[in-house]
């Protein structure tokens, strides 16, 4: 090989090695507004990369976590378990997997602890999306069947949410029944020099996620007392605001939208 070749293939590896090391990726999440319907939402969350670590969130959660670095406290959560809260820390070096929990109105964190082993079949089959050349695989995951399509020309095994372990980047992922779909969308540099990643108070199992999801949907105000919510009725009068009729529109608005990616935990309404 001369020595131009090898030079050219010196800096395709190291453009490689640094798209992996500090690097985010930026995912469009297409997602159904309601089980069964065909409205759309559309979120973009980053995949943040940082040496062996990563995290995947919203870029309001993303932006959220940023100004609790500079100024203290973050903003507020969603008032209630929605998608646009997908939240996921992966450590390639001990391959532990995170799932974060926004618990709405009492700001709780919390995180599980991911252990589900994933088990990709790869297939032969191949296709160019956009600049990159891919190659399919196929998972079952949270009670789903994913198709992903992967590249090997970003020297990376992560995805977006908790999907990793293929040889190379997902560069788009999508379940049987079209419920979801997460595709790459940009590359840039990191900003930053850590990836300002949210505290959780402690890890909870699936069962504890379910219980803290059935007690919200019985009582989403049960944190609050009478008179910490109140509405402004003329310009700079305020009056408190029922909490039991707030309640009941509050569940009204969300349950018809609540629609979890894992549907092998999903709770009962």
């Amino acid at each position: 090989m001369s020595n131009k070749n090898w030079i050219f293939l010196l800096v395709l590896l190291i453009s490689k090695f640094l798209v992996a090391q500090n690097t985010s990726f930026i995912y469009d999440l297409k997602y159904k507004t309601y089980p069964d319907s065909s409205s759309i939402d559309e979120i973009k969350f980053y995949l943040d990369v940082s040496n062996n670590q990563s995290i995947f969130r919203s870029a309001m959660f993303r932006k959220s976590d940023s100004l609790r670095v500079t100024r203290g406290y973050p903003n507020g959560f969603e008032q209630e378990f929605n998608n646009k809260q997908l939240y996921i820390e992966k450590n390639a070096q001990t391959n532990i997997t995170l799932k974060y929990v926004f618990v709405p109105v009492d700001y709780s964190i919390f995180a599980i602890d991911i252990k589900d082993k994933l088990d990709w079949n790869i297939s032969p089959e191949k296709l160019k999306i956009g600049e990159y050349n891919c190659q399919k695989a196929e998972i079952i995951y949270g009670g789903r069947k994913w198709t992903a399509w992967f590249t090997t020309d970003i020297n990376i095994s992560d995805g977006p949410y908790i999907f990793k372990g293929l040889p190379g980047l997902i560069i788009k992922i999508y379940d049987e029944r079209k419920d979801f779909s997460f595709e790459l969308t940009q590359i840039k540099d990191l900003e930053w020099e850590n990836l300002n990643i949210s505290k959780f108070q402690k890890l909870i199992s699936w069962e504890n996620f379910k219980k803290i999801q059935k007690n919200f949907f019985a009582n989403p105000y049960s944190s609050l007392k009478k008179g910490d919510i109140l509405q402004e009725t003329t310009p700079n009068k305020f009056t408190e605001v029922d909490l039991n009729q707030a309640t009941k529109e509050l569940l009204k608005k969300i349950k018809p939208r609540y629609h979890p990616l894992e549907l092998n935990h999903k709770i009962d309404l």
